[in-house]
């Protein structure tokens, strides 16, 4: 652990963190448990407000990389590439300098709102050994869904249908679609091994799953029964 990262970790310790895949509960779960114990809730999610208000600051001059990152590219040329294409672009330094960025906005913004209250934090950390630096196994839960749910839930809820119109209004939208489901499917297996390999407790939808049993869990692993029961 860098010196940095250990002011982080100290900073971080009022914060609870959500990582996982799409459609895994993480919106659900950090709304529910906000609501429930008074937490505040903090996403980065590009239709959430603290996304517009990352947006809103981007400069070319200090976040070169998230204002240069993928805008010059229009919706038809943006999502006719292949599955190799998105793999290879997910994985280029200026992808991963750009999503660094957000991740340093976004901890600067938790920072401040912890000082005041609990924070429940569903950003998008990738890194899980850079998670692993500046916070604990027991303020970490990841929440995962197979990629055919996924694939099933993504399109239809409402938070993200500007991201399925966009793709119906293009040529030969059912092929960019499948592009699409099949990176869906690679993610959901990705992030379910990296939990493995990270032993982090984990939860994994499924049919049988309710926003009542996930919300059980997630207390019992955070402590918040224990300790609500303790005080």
């Amino acid at each position: 652990m860098n010196i940095a990262n250990n002011i982080l970790k100290r900073s971080l310790q009022n914060v609870y963190f959500f990582v996982g895949t799409a459609c895994g509960g993480k919106t659900t779960m950090g709304r529910e448990l906000a609501k429930k114990y008074g937490f505040t809730y903090f996403s980065d999610n590009w239709n959430e407000p603290n996304w517009k208000a990352w947006e809103s600051i981007i400069d070319e001059k200090y976040q070169p990389y998230s204002h240069n990152g993928g805008k010059s590219l229009s919706n038809e040329a943006y999502f006719s590439r292949s599955v190799e294409e998105f793999l290879a672009d997910k994985k280029s330094e200026n992808n991963k300098a750009a999503a660094m960025e957000n991740i340093a906005f976004s901890i600067i913004e938790i920072i401040k709102l912890a000082q005041k209250n609990t924070v429940i934090a569903d950003i998008w950390i990738q890194d899980y050994d850079f998670l692993l630096e500046i916070s604990d196994y027991s303020r970490i839960a990841c929440l995962l869904a197979p990629g055919e749910v996924i694939i099933r839930d993504y399109y239809q809820r409402d938070d993200h249908m500007d991201f399925t119109r966009a793709i119906q209004s293009l040529e030969n939208p059912e092929q960019k679609f499948e592009v699409q489901n099949e990176l869906f499917r690679i993610h959901a297996k990705e992030e379910a091994e990296k939990a493995i390999k990270h032993n982090l407790f984990s939860i994994m939808r499924s049919e049988e799953s309710t926003v009542e049993n996930t919300l059980l869990l997630l207390e019992k692993h955070f402590c918040l029964t224990f300790c609500m029961v303790d005080l």
